[in-house]
């Protein structure tokens, strides 16, 4: 729009545009382009789906060290624009435009989900999740053109209607205590909560390459969310968080597991994060981890969800997601941190 170039050019912007033109394409262009004609970034327009494919089409370079200093700028004008909301505090274009134009840079955690036995990698900034979550972005996929962002709505209405059981085995490799304070606490208060009735096993083993202890989780689970920020929907009224002690630079990664199974739970779950108090449900599990596996069982949907895409497996995959040990960056900053 007028505005958002406007701003952006009395800071003595040079752009060059292109509109993408099928799904995907934001990642060729990405991987392809040469840096040296955009050396202060690359602007996306649209939603964190486009901001994943721009990410996923850098980390994919040769030149992979020169890709990672390049800053991302995002205007948001998509379905799904948690990224930018939650991190720069931005939901319309033409705050992002000022944002832009006022320059600076913020850090940001980045994670890789790979699908082991393929060896297939793909990158986020968001989040990662299994279970019914990744249902739902499946089966809105039939409705994007017709309904567009309300496709989530109606999907997410038809899986609850027809909601299958999900079963998982988890491993993840919590922070240690001194970075993460609360961990035993945590664990010591889900072994309690998930003592009766829930169809769930947990262990510790020790990795002796690392000498990390691995913590497991064997059971049903209605959803499985791995945080690199504490993911704000940029739609609705309240805006509440998914994951509220995450941060976008804090070199972790925040597990949330929902345990059990069942319509009356799901329910439970969502109205309760509407008013931030899905955390304190018995059902509900929540640590800062270093990394996390994740194998589906039997029957369950297999697929994974990264930033709004789905990553699609055949058979029992086994997902691992961990984090980068670089870290990218993005063009603005949360108006917070400015002077």
């Amino acid at each position: 729009g007028f505005l958002q170039e406007s701003a952006i050019n009395t800071e003595g912007f040079a752009m060059e545009v292109v509109e993408t033109a099928y799904a995907g394409h934001a990642k060729v262009l990405a991987s392809t382009v040469d840096l040296s004609t955009c050396p202060d970034g690359i602007i996306c327009v649209g939603g964190d789906g486009v901001v994943n494919e721009v990410v996923n089409g850098l980390l994919g370079r040769d030149d992979l060290r020169e890709a990672l200093q390049l800053p991302i700028g995002i205007v948001p004008a998509g379905s799904d624009n948690s990224l930018v909301w939650s991190v720069l505090g931005i939901r319309d274009p033409v705050s992002a435009a000022t944002a832009l134009a006022k320059g600076g840079f913020t850090p940001i955690d980045v994670f890789a989900v790979k699908w082991i036995q393929a060896g297939v990698t793909h990158f986020g900034l968001t989040a990662s999740y299994c279970g019914f979550v990744a249902d739902v972005l499946q089966l809105s996929e039939k409705f994007r053109l017709q309904l567009g962002p309300f496709r989530y709505v109606i999907a997410g209405i038809l899986k609850f209607l027809s909601l299958p059981q999900y079963k998982f085995e988890v491993d993840y490799l919590p922070l240690s205590p001194e970075k993460n304070p609360n961990l035993e606490p945590q664990i010591e208060k889900c072994h309690d909560q998930l003592s009766d009735g829930i169809k769930v096993k947990s262990g510790t083993y020790m990795d002796s390459s690392t000498g990390d202890n691995w913590v497991t989780r064997k059971g049903e689970f209605l959803g499985i969310l791995v945080c690199n920020h504490f993911c704000r929907p940029a739609q609705g009224l309240f805006s509440p968080l998914v994951a509220p002690k995450a941060q976008h630079d804090d070199g972790s990664l925040d597990l949330i597991l929902v345990h059990g199974s069942g319509r009356l739970r799901l329910f439970c779950f969502f109205v309760a994060y509407q008013f931030c108090w899905h955390l304190l449900l018995p059902f509900v599990e929540y640590v800062k981890v270093k990394q996390v596996k994740i194998r589906p069982v039997g029957s369950t949907h297999s697929g994974c969800g990264v930033d709004g895409e789905l990553l699609q497996a055949e058979g029992q995959p086994e997902w691992q997601c961990s984090l980068l040990p670089v870290q990218g960056r993005l063009l603005g900053r949360h108006p917070r941190t400015q002077k």
